[in-house]
């Protein structure tokens, strides 16, 4: 199995696509040889993914399937011409996939050639409507590490980050910077400030997590009383179910399968609206709530999307691909 991806770990970036390092990793401990491409578009820009073509044509033949991470990950794999079975998994909500590409036109195109070119593919989110009921498309979402995210005593965490004991923390995510422009650090300021002015006898603060070792990520979800995703789009955000998994509850915007996750799990909303004052009011409600964080946990948990339960499901769509182009080719 060759991984292909431009999201994953370096030196500089720690955090950059970790969440595609450890599916790969859960792959490992299932029993399935791994080797990852990684094409650091992000620090060595298009020439990258040029010298990646030839590196995808050397690697393939070694591989009896190729997942691509991302759909540009997609379009060097198909100048390799490989002719090996390809998994492709989006990890944006559909057209948003290409990130940065001005033209509604261009980004149709582009995400048409991928879904029509794989093999198969994976959306984090629900599969888009347009694409019609085909089972070359599933939903499968990125599984967590229910073991590594975990409860821990607030106070713990919080004191080991040099946090107050007695304030309201609400955590903003995001693994690039604050400011991409995708995760909208604007409305979640714009909404602390009406939760602030709402609870004029509390201290009410942010607790803002980007690009931090992965060893300090637990203290951040442990230490805060809600995660507030204020995004405009997302795939399947890894932020919601470690927050979950660490009890924490979850106040979203209505973007990709946050209903699906947050459906059932006591304390936490999808809101209505994206305007600042309708997120309020629901960070308010939790604030004001005597959360059980072990309910919070177990409601989620229930859902089976465990790091473990996802790998089987990926070995079951790699087995599949391999054989349904095999059978084509006779």
């Amino acid at each position: 199995m060759l991984h292909i991806t431009n999201a994953f770990p370096y030196a500089e970036v720690p955090e950059y696509g970790v969440f595609v390092k450890e599916q790969i990793d859960s792959l490992d401990r299932a029993g399935v040889e791994t080797k990852v491409l990684f094409m650091n578009g992000r620090r060595d820009g298009k020439s990258a993914y040029t010298k990646g073509v030839s590196d995808i044509r050397k690697a393939a033949a070694n591989y009896d399937i190729l997942h691509c991470h991302h759909l540009y990950s997609g379009f060097a794999t198909a100048l390799a011409f490989t002719g090996k079975p390809v998994v492709l998994s989006f990890l944006n909500d559909w057209l948003h996939e290409m990130d940065g590409v001005k033209s509604e036109m261009a980004r149709k195109l582009g995400c048409g050639f991928g879904v029509r070119w794989a093999d198969r593919v994976i959306f984090k989110s629900p599969v888009p409507a347009a694409l019609g009921g085909s089972d070359r498309y599933l939903n499968l979402p990125n599984g967590v590490n229910a073991t590594q995210f975990r409860i821990i005593p607030r106070q713990e965490a919080r004191a080991r980050l040099g946090l107050s004991p007695d304030a309201v923390y609400v955590l903003f995510v995001s693994s690039k910077d604050k400011n991409r422009a995708q995760k909208r650090y604007d409305r979640f300021a714009a909404t602390m400030d009406i939760v602030r002015e709402t609870n004029p006898g509390k201290q009410i603060e942010e607790l803002v997590l980007v690009n931090q070792p992965r060893e300090r990520v637990l203290d951040f979800f442990n230490s805060a009383d809600l995660h507030l995703l204020s995004s405009d789009f997302e795939g399947s955000p890894n932020s919601v179910k470690e927050a979950l998994c660490c009890g924490t509850p979850v106040v979203t915007t209505d973007v990709g399968n946050v209903k699906e996750m947050l459906e059932g799990v006591p304390n936490s909303y999808v809101s209505s609206s994206t305007e600042p004052q309708t997120l309020a009011e629901l960070v308010q409600k939790v604030v004001s709530a005597d959360v059980d964080r072990e309910a919070v946990r177990d409601g989620f948990l229930a859902k089976g999307l465990s790091q473990e339960a996802i790998a089987q499901k990926l070995i079951s769509v790699y087995e599949e691909t391999i054989a349904r182009k095999s059978k084509d080719r006779k």
